[in-house]
């Protein structure tokens, strides 16, 4: 009894901020008995907070000082965003839509450039370039053959992963080559090395939350109700 008195009068004795926080900590753990009204408020809370803090920065981060403090300074060609920017207001009422559709095909093609440039410079080319490795032993001081080995694996793995995407369809009853069926071979070793990626990125995204379910966990009883004591 006077352990709870004790945890009563330390988690009353906390900030409003702390009492704000674990509420709704609890309000979005309260999901794990289904959904209720509780939850649902708490994620509308979320997903707007959200969008209030991106439309704050949008306005203090981009437009003052990349569209507004140009323009106040006399360099008119800001004018040309500014202008797109309320072509696209137009999609608002569908009879004006065609109007928007310049300044949105804009966008989706400055987009799928930049995607396309960040995929070619960003993934194909490092990765590429991390393949072209050595197999000579001296070129790993102090690992010797276990460098090799590691060069290896990165090679026959990249290359596997692409012959995996290539040799994917064709007539099964059709007679194969000894060559094509190396590399259906080699593609087939390739699936393996994506089954196993695909293992290594979803546990990691499980040890992610798990972090996030413990530092939760240590709030509401460290911070909160001063039962733990963390370090």
């Amino acid at each position: 009894m006077n352990v709870l008195t004790e945890t009563l009068n330390n988690s009353l004795k906390a900030p409003i901020e702390i009492w704000i926080a674990a509420i709704l900590t609890i309000m979005v753990y309260s999901y794990l008995l289904g959904d209720n009204p509780l939850y649902r408020l708490a994620e509308h809370l979320l997903v707007g907070s959200v969008i209030a803090y991106a439309v704050i920065v949008a306005i203090y981060s981009i437009l003052i000082p990349r569209l507004v403090a140009p323009l106040l300074a006399g360099n008119w060609l800001y004018l040309i965003p500014l202008v797109l920017g309320f072509l696209l207001l137009a999609k608002i009422r569908p009879s004006w839509a065609n109007v928007g559709n310049i300044p949105m095909g804009l966008l989706i093609g400055v987009g799928g450039a930049l995607a396309l440039s960040g995929a070619l410079l960003g993934t194909i080319g490092p990765q590429v370039r991390d393949s072209l490795m050595s197999l000579k032993p001296t070129a790993y001081p102090g690992q010797n053959w276990f460098g090799v080995l590691n060069a290896l694996i990165i090679v026959v793995g990249t290359i596997g992963t692409l012959l995996c995407f290539y040799f994917t369809a064709g007539d099964p009853n059709k007679k194969r080559s000894l060559g094509t069926g190396v590399l259906r071979l080699w593609g087939g070793a390739g699936r393996g090395f994506l089954m196993i990626t695909f293992g290594a990125i979803f546990a990691s995204l499980v040890v992610s939350r798990v972090s996030l379910f413990i530092g939760r966990v240590q709030f509401l009883l460290g911070d909160w109700l001063h039962i733990v004591k963390i370090p």
